[in-house]
């Protein structure tokens, strides 16, 4: 993406990542651990935990969920308009065979993930098996991409509009049109890429895997976007 459009991006982003910020310290300091002890147990270099704590960079969905494990906490937490109390024992209880959310046209979470802008639906239930979201593809070139994404989990997408090409570090590239779908497992290290000049948008569902569930790809978190440090 020029560097023109990436920066005009971020800047239409900075409410959100002051939000996602000051989640990630509130449950940091709450765990009573200092930003190098995060950092080192998140993957992350020290500084890019610091500008992302205060709003600074982008912040991937590798990135929430490799922070969100770190903590023990539902990445959702840190997308919520208000932070809700380490515990709130007037909250009613609500079953998981009882829970609904409802995400109106426009309400969605809006994440400046760095190759893509994610809109993150359901926020307000925590502790889901999965995490739904519609992510807007904005790179066109594969050799802008830097290091390809891995994260714990399966994931399904589907191409809501537009055209991408789909790459990993296993299979030769997928060319998938709106209407197509993939399913992955998402520790395969992967990318997306826009083709053509058209917007390109997906439906993607992230399924976590738990920390005992075994996967021929699983693997420790590493950081992969030093370069966001950079910014």
């Amino acid at each position: 993406m020029p560097t023109k459009k990436r920066a005009a991006v971020f800047e239409g982003f900075q409410g959100s990542h002051a939000r996602i910020g000051q989640g990630i310290r509130r449950k940091r300091l709450e765990a009573g651990w200092s930003l190098a002890e995060l950092a080192k147990l998140a993957g992350v270099a020290v500084s890019t935990m610091s500008k992302i704590e205060n709003g600074k960079i982008s912040t991937s969905f590798e990135r929430l969920d490799a922070i969100g494990r770190a903590l023990g906490a539902d990445l959702a937490e840190f997308l919520q308009d208000e932070l809700r109390p380490a515990k709130d024992d007037s909250a009613p209880a609500i079953s998981h065979g009882t829970r609904r959310s409802v995400t109106r046209s426009g309400d969605g979470r809006h994440v400046d993930a760095g190759h893509y802008i994610n809109i993150y639906h359901a926020v307000d239930i925590l502790h889901k098996k999965s995490q739904p979201l519609v992510a807007e593809i904005l790179i066109d070139n594969i050799k802008d991409y830097g290091p390809f994404t891995s994260h714990p989990g399966e994931e399904y997408n589907y191409i809501l509009e537009g055209e991408l090409e789909f790459h990993t570090k296993v299979y030769q590239p997928v060319v998938l049109k709106a209407g197509d779908s993939i399913y992955f497992d998402s520790e395969m290290e992967h990318a997306h890429i826009r083709v053509g000049a058209g917007p390109c948008r997906l439906l993607a569902v992230l399924m976590a895997r738990q920390d005992n569930e075994p996967s021929e790809y699983a693997h420790p978190v590493v950081e992969r976007r030093a370069a966001d440090d950079r910014r």
